[in-house]
This record gives structure tokens, sequence and C-alpha cells, in this order.
């Protein structure tokens, strides 16, 4: 008896971090331009760049876009994204792309000016980190390019997650409800206060759409943060 009452409490264990909810893997496709500028010096040129992630979180090479000018006597644009100035003034690119895995037309707009300097302006973005699952895990975070170039998660002081997770890795995706397209960052071996981490060069600023925190042993999200 004493035997199988322990069988039974160790199997429990096991999926003391496994939730049952069925969770749907669909997220809503997401085009960027993953280079914006803010201005182009008049006759300079530019050669954009765009993402394209599915329905699944997955990033596909080389996506079929369409590029516009809003007016082409401020700024060209070719079918390939190479921006020409023309004329001093403000212009709108558009790329629009039209799914071929539904019906779905994605357009993403950037604005800028034509002007007497070329200003490239990397943003940065900041948030929280929430848990998902009942074990605590909360904090801010910035994710932003440093001045050597490098791409830094940074965890803030009111960062804290609970040491009683088994195997908790950290990622960044597309997902927010798996990782089999992420980039693992890897183990958490952090758990209170302020803490970074820098990325390679093959992580772009704008593409991944969340941080995620899994038990890596089981296959569960337990918490998540939006790159928005």
């Amino acid at each position: 008896m004493k035997k199988t009452i322990l069988s039974a409490v160790c199997i429990l264990s096991l999926f003391s971090c496994v939730k049952t909810d069925i969770v749907n893997d669909r997220v809503d496709p997401k085009l960027f331009i993953s280079n914006p500028l803010s201005s182009l010096e008049n006759g300079k040129t530019h050669q954009f760049e765009v993402v394209y992630i599915n329905y699944v979180g997955k990033e596909i090479e080389s996506p079929n876009v369409r590029w516009t000018s809003s007016d082409e006597s401020v700024l060209t644009i070719t079918e390939d994204g190479l921006a020409t100035g023309v004329d001093f003034g403000s212009a709108k690119v558009s790329v629009s792309l039209v799914t071929d895995e539904e019906i779905l037309t994605i357009t993403k707009d950037d604005d800028f000016n034509i002007s007497t300097f070329t200003e490239y302006e990397p943003r940065g973005f900041e948030g929280t980190v929430v848990t998902t699952s009942s074990y605590a895990l909360e904090g801010s975070y910035v994710l932003d390019i440093q001045d050597n170039g490098v791409l830094r998660l940074s965890l803030g002081d009111d960062y804290s997650a609970s040491t009683s997770l088994p195997g908790l890795y950290i990622y960044l995706g597309n997902n927010p409800n798996s990782i089999a397209d992420a980039y693992e960052i890897g183990p958490v071996t952090v758990f209170q206060g302020a803490h970074f981490y820098d990325l390679p060069e093959t992580i772009g600023l704008y593409d991944n759409s969340y941080i995620l925190y899994w038990c890596k042993p089981f296959g569960v999200k337990v918490g998540e943060g939006q790159i928005q």
C-alpha cells in the first residue's frame, strides 16, 4: 500500500507544472519592415527589408510582397524594395502581401521625411513579463540595441521567478503557444532581480513578438511578455 501511494505522489510531481488546457497554436499573421528609417537624404537610396510571420508563428523566407510609395515625386521604390529620395517632402512606404496559406492581405506602412540627412532609427521595446501558470513569475523588461550594436534583453530589478519551477527556459518567438520555431536563449539561472541576455547577431530587434518562459522538460508555458 505504501509503495502504491509513493508511486502516485511521484507521478503527480512530474506533472506539477503541466496544464491540461487545450491551446490553439494559431496566431495573427504579421508583416513588418525590419529596417525602418525616419528620413532619407535627397538623392540617396535605402534597401528596405521585410519579415513575414505566418499564422503559426513561423518566419517565411522571401515572401512575395508589393512595395508602393504614397508620393513618387518625393520618393520612388522598386518592386524589390529599393527606395530613392527624389525631392524634399514627406512620403509613406507601404508593403503588402496576399498570403498563399489563406485569403488575407496584410499591409505595413512606414512614414518618414525626405530631408538633407540620413537618420536610421533603431527602436527599443519595453514591457512586462507575467505568469501564465500557478507559479510566481513577473517583472519588467527592455529589449534594445546597445551602443556596440549588440541586441540585449534586460530584466528589471522587479523581476522575480519561483525557484520551484523545474527546467525553466527562456525563449524569443512569434507564437505564444509554441516554441517549435522559437529561439532558445537558454536555461533560467537568475530568479530574482536585474539581469540581462546578450543575443547573437542573427536575432534582429523586430524578429520576435514574445518573450516566452517554458517548463522545458514537460513542454509547458509558464510565463510570457509581449514585444510591441
